[in-house]
């Protein structure tokens, strides 16, 4: 069954034709954004911005393995720039949120285009080691307003595990003390994510695994923007009000593998737990974790789980505790026939569902909001 899309009571004008949307990183999800949007009647894909030569000049549909679209995948920024769009897509390798996206982006959002990314931007307002180097908060929010244009970051997780569905369920408590959330992936099928098996710490030795580690530290990108975002939700907290602890250690293997061209030697890292606890002053209101193991060769799904008999690779695990009572959701994803897995297939949907919503925003930054919303029942009609 497909679901219908969202809809406004009073759906703007330029809702009368497709949204048209670029993807900048057509990779893993900007592919499965642009199958999805092709598929789609409400958006039109006019643009793609690739980083590899071999992909330059080539039919974005071909690259993306769907029917030629007749438009070329470009590698000058300068012309992706110059697009007539919407909204620009950004699905690039986390990576680049080091290297200056932030420039391309305010580029972007200045010369009038709406900007809904998977990488970074899920909270601008956070502040963490990678601060120094980033453009501020308020230089973000300022590139907006010269443009007349919308930020949105979102994605699977964050965004709709934790900031839609758990916080959302927290709206049934009169008060939530403390959130959990537990991620837990099988990465032998998703290796090249953040750069390989090896560059997140598989087969690394557990005592050089920390906070300090390259993995924990890009992941402050995602699951510290996170944390401040529940901190938002549930107690109307200032981002620079959240002390977040992070924490990683790796799981040894009992034997050796060869998990496609990583090896993991007996005593290596086979699982990692990467740890975010969210802090407003001595309340410890927050905890995320992130369970990443390589079956069969270790499989581990987090400690202490209200729930047993996972059999899915892709689970979530939440327990939001406070009055009147603990909530404990388990939600497990399935693995399809399709192109991508449910995770991007989940994230692909965030993106597309929130592109709307930020073309008809004012200028600004836009961030999910699990607020009551209403609408008028079009099924009941006067004669």
């Amino acid at each position: 069954m497909t679901l219908p899309r969202p809809t406004t009571e009073e759906p703007d004008a330029s809702a009368a034709r497709p949204y048209r949307i670029a993807v900048w990183g057509p990779g893993e999800v900007g592919g499965a954004v642009i199958r999805a949007a092709v598929a789609d009647p409400a958006f039109e894909v006019v643009g793609a911005l690739v980083h590899n030569r071999e992909k330059e000049g080539r039919d974005i549909g071909e690259l993306v393995r769907t029917d030629p679209l007749g438009i070329a995948a470009t590698r000058d920024r300068e012309a992706f720039k110059e697009l007539d769009v919407d909204c620009v897509v950004l699905t690039p390798a986390p990576a680049a949120v080091i290297k200056g996206l932030d420039d391309d982006v305010i580029d972007l959002l200045e010369s009038g285009k709406n900007v809904v990314a998977t990488a970074a931007y899920h909270n601008v307002s956070m502040p963490n080691w990678l601060s120094p180097f980033r453009k501020s908060p308020q230089r973000m929010l300022e590139a907006c307003h010269t443009g007349g244009a919308t930020l949105h970051g979102t994605g699977v997780h964050p965004t709709f595990i934790v900031e839609r569905v758990a916080m959302t369920m927290a709206k049934a408590m009169s008060s939530v003390s403390h959130v959990r959330s537990v991620e837990a992936v099988d990465f032998s099928r998703a290796g090249s994510m953040w750069g390989g098996l090896d560059a997140l710490g598989f087969g690394a030795d557990p005592d050089s695994l920390s906070a300090e580690s390259p993995v924990a530290r890009g992941g402050d990108i995602y699951y510290g923007d996170l944390t401040g975002n529940v901190a938002h939700a549930l107690y109307g907290a200032d981002s620079t009000e959240v002390r977040v602890e992070t924490s990683l250690r790796g799981i040894p293997a009992e034997r050796d593998a060869q998990v496609g061209a990583t090896t993991i030697k007996k005593g290596t890292a086979a699982a990692l737990h990467l740890t975010h606890r969210g802090h407003l002053g001595d309340h410890h209101f927050f905890t995320n974790e992130e369970c990443w193991y390589l079956a069969p060769e270790l499989v581990y799904r987090g400690d202490d789980l209200p729930f047993g008999g996972f059999t899915s690779p892709i689970a979530y695990t939440l327990v939001i505790s406070g009055e009147p009572a603990e909530m404990r959701p388990q939600l497990e994803f399935g693995i399809g026939t399709g192109h991508t897995n449910p995770i991007t297939t989940a994230s692909v949907r965030a993106v597309l569902d929130a592109i709307p919503a930020v073309v008809e925003a004012e200028a600004g930054i836009l961030v999910d909001d699990v607020g009551p919303h209403y609408r008028h029942d079009d099924r009941v009609r006067l004669p």
